[in-house]
């Protein structure tokens, strides 16, 4: 299979907005402020810098549609929690992991070659 990393990439953080859709919509009044940091601010992130070093260690192509995916995974969870969107600081948070991510890939796939 031709593009087995994206699509387990994908995969990945198709589990993981699921997850935290479910989780959030069983929050008990006054866990929001804390789940969201939890979730937006810190296992997002550090899940799109894994993701895209691992993506970046196989082909550098993969790693702006799957930006634009974590983009809109992080994104949309606000929405349908809270339903407010918090484009740009969230930006920041996808963008930059990414950027780090790629440049980890890049780095170790070098190392092997």
């Amino acid at each position: 299979m031709k593009h087995k990393r994206f699509l387990i990439s994908v995969a990945v953080t198709a589990a993981e907005f699921a997850v935290f859709l479910v989780w959030g919509l069983n929050l008990n009044g006054g866990d929001e402020m804390g789940f969201g940091l939890i979730t937006t601010y810190f296992l997002f992130p550090v899940t799109t810098l894994i993701l895209s070093a691992f993506l970046a260690n196989d082909k550098l192509a993969y790693v702006i549609p799957f930006a634009v995916i974590m983009f809109a995974a992080q994104n949309f969870m606000p929405f349908f929690l809270f339903g407010s969107f918090e484009v740009g600081l969230i930006a920041c948070f996808t963008l930059i992991p990414v950027f780090i991510g790629t440049l980890i890939g890049a780095g170790i796939k070098k190392l092997k070659k």
